[in-house]
């Protein structure tokens, strides 16, 4: 428990240091992944195997190997940004995209838009995948859950398992799923819409795409016959040749290098979900209601509509709901 305790001590200290020099190729964030991996070996569920961190093309993005499931984090530097929406920007949203007014009383959960500022933290680069939560179930003698209509594939989200399940992979493998403000910043990439910096509606952007940039509900989704309804509301006029899930890297990253934020499937956060929590949300490193009977989810899916696959919007569900699509990822302090 001592050494726990010195790791932990030594943590925060580079922390500081690393919040105050953004530019991580310095000492302190070479530091820094040492003592996440030494933190690692005393809390994780299984022995560590490897740990390593690289610069990647973008060399503000600082990488980690979390050596117990192999995953790849990247370290997204703390900050302030702009979280959430006001009534007019939303009014001018759906004016400029042309959706049903009807549809606006969803969003007054994410109302009003707030500052938020954040210590920084690791995050896996893309969604946990079968694969990796197959070797998990595999070593903790779990019943690995029923599959998807769409079939299991290594490289795919995982996916039809519970908040609880999700929250005890994370544990195991030393982190936790991400909080909700956590998760929106990532989202953002950078673009707080603060000091002159933009802040778009989705992740790539203001309007609809027309290029490939994430597995949406698009067009190939509505010809499959998922919901059997030729009037959903998809990203009309878009093609990303998925109907259903696909591969975690099967689309570019945002600034942060982070796959999958706008997509693919929703996310649990580890937050409780409160109607009406951004109208009373703390400015530093906000972690939700102190209870709840709902969970967070974020980030839209393969078959959202363009109003839930806009950054801001939030979304409760019971935790002990499985879904084929919802998954997560983790986040490490």
């Amino acid at each position: 428990m001592r050494g726990r305790f010195v790791i932990l001590v030594a943590m925060g200290t580079v922390k500081n240091r690393i919040r105050k020099n953004s530019r991580f190729g310095q000492p302190q964030g070479k530091l820094m992944v040492f003592f996440l991996f030494l933190f690692l070996v005393f809390i994780g569920c299984n022995d560590p195997q490897r740990a390593s961190a690289q610069k990647t093309g973008n060399t503000d993005l600082l990488t980690l190997f979390n050596p117990l499931d192999s995953a790849e984090l990247v370290f997204v530097p703390g900050g302030e940004f702009l979280m959430g929406s006001d009534a007019a920007e939303l009014q001018e949203i759906w004016k400029k995209l042309g959706w049903n007014p009807e549809e606006l009383q969803f969003t007054k959960t994410e109302q009003p838009a707030h500052r938020v500022r954040l210590d920084g933290f690791w995050i896996y680069r893309t969604l946990v995948t079968v694969s990796q939560y197959q070797t998990f179930a595999k070593s903790k003698g779990l019943q690995f859950p029923k599959p998807p209509t769409y079939g299991w594939k290594e490289d795919h989200p995982m996916v039809n398992i519970s908040w609880e399940e999700a929250n005890y992979y994370c544990t195991c493998m030393g982190g936790r799923l991400p909080r909700e403000a956590e998760w929106e910043y990532a989202a953002r990439g950078g673009k707080t819409g603060l000091d002159g910096q933009a802040r778009t509606i989705f992740v790539w952007g203001d309007s609809f795409p027309s290029t490939p940039v994430g597995n949406l509900a698009d067009e190939t989704f509505l010809a499959s016959g998922y919901y059997n309804n030729p009037n959903f509301h998809r990203f009309e006029g878009y093609t990303d040749g998925f109907a259903t899930a696909s591969p975690v890297r099967a689309f570019p990253p945002n600034s942060f290098g982070l796959y999958d934020m706008a997509g693919n499937v929703l996310e649990w956060c580890n937050d409780w979900y409160s109607e009406n929590y951004n109208t009373q949300s703390p400015v530093e490193n906000p972690k939700g209601p102190a209870q709840g009977t709902r969970r967070v989810l974020r980030g839209g899916a393969f078959d959202t509509t363009p109003t839930i696959t806009r950054i801001s919007r939030r979304l409760g569900i019971y935790p002990g709901i499985r879904n084929e699509e919802k998954g997560f990822r983790c986040v490490l302090n």
